[in-house]
């Protein structure tokens, strides 16, 4: 059996995941409950992008613990189209509030967006890193 090996790209592809998550649970959430207990339209969103990033936090950890670059490799080219879905979730995929000052536009899909380019700019130095470990 091989030795674990966590490598810099294990902890920075972990943060990153861990990060999004956080962020759309506390940070860059979606609109409120409306007065009378129900939600809007962006709430499902939100809840899409929470398990999106549920899915790329159990990858990351699935990287951290796997010994062949190769694994490693398939896992961020996994991860890449993953978080591109989470990108086209607000607004694209599912419909978010029409006014264009509430939350859900001004806080929720700005900050999945730039979530998602930290994300996949991780990713493909990931893919080069296992790329050329891998050979």
């Amino acid at each position: 059996m091989k030795k674990l090996k966590i490598g810099v790209m294990d902890i920075i592809m972990l943060l990153a995941g861990l990060c999004f998550l956080v962020g759309i649970r506390f940070v860059f959430t979606p609109c409120g409950p409306k007065e009378d207990g129900s939600f809007m339209m962006c709430h499902h969103a939100g809840t899409a992008i929470t398990g999106i990033a549920v899915v790329l936090v159990v990858l990351a950890v699935l990287h951290l613990l796997m010994p062949s670059a190769k694994t490693k490799l398939g896992l961020a080219l996994a991860s890449l189209p993953i978080a591109a879905l989470a990108y086209f979730i607000p607004g694209k995929l599912h419909p978010i509030c029409m006014m264009p000052d509430m939350r859900c536009h001004t806080v929720m899909t700005p900050g999945v967006t730039v979530s998602v380019i930290v994300l996949a700019v991780v990713y493909v130095i990931d893919i080069f890193v296992q790329f050329k470990r891998g050979e």
